[in-house]
């Protein structure tokens, strides 16, 4: 419980508020007609969102929010998921740490097979939203409408307030599992 509820919640609330933030900003700012690009060029929205995700810093939490907000502008859910598989296997740091420890042709195989990889399983998808004929964009959010709006809020605000807390105490220093008596108080 001390897990699930304490240094859980402080790992992810960083990462899943600025993803929040970032698909917010995609969201108000991203044009309506990216529909139109991204199914015009579906290959390509694969390689654009491959080639912002590799040097990108986010990981899987950060990263969930804001390919849905993508795929609600229009974007095809195999870029999505491009997306979604090269920027948190891959970044700036990881890319340096594996070109040091390792050298350059590790490193130029790694970030092949990644973007092979992230590739194939976006033609996958892709194939698979066409063979059963859905729009991405028509279910993207859907979710929400199976859970009862008088859970909704309430499940809204105990994670928000574990995360201010969570937060808070790792400010004071009482993050860990064990703290001393003077962090119970």
């Amino acid at each position: 419980m001390r897990y699930a509820f304490g240094e859980l919640v402080s790992d992810i609330a960083k990462p899943f508020v600025v993803g929040i933030l970032i698909a917010g900003v995609i969201t108000f700012f991203f044009p309506e007609d990216l529909t139109v690009w991204a199914n015009d060029h579906r290959f390509v929205s694969m390689l654009v969102m491959l080639a912002a995700g590799i040097p990108m810093y986010v990981c899987a939490t950060a990263s969930t929010p804001i390919a849905a907000a993508l795929i609600l502008k229009g974007l095809n859910p195999g870029a999505a998921l491009v997306f979604l598989l090269a920027g948190p296997a891959t970044n700036a740091a990881t890319i340096n740490l594996v070109r040091t420890i390792f050298n350059t042709r590790t490193l130029v195989i790694y970030l092949s097979m990644i973007a092979v990889t992230s590739l194939a399983m976006g033609i996958g998808v892709d194939a698979v939203y066409d063979l059963m004929g859905i729009r991405a964009s028509a279910v993207v959010g859907q979710a929400a409408e199976i859970v009862p709006v008088w859970i909704q809020i309430p499940a809204a605000v105990v994670l928000a307030v574990l995360m201010v807390y969570t937060s808070w105490k790792q400010s004071t220093g009482c993050a860990s599992t064990v703290c001393s008596s003077e962090c119970s108080e």
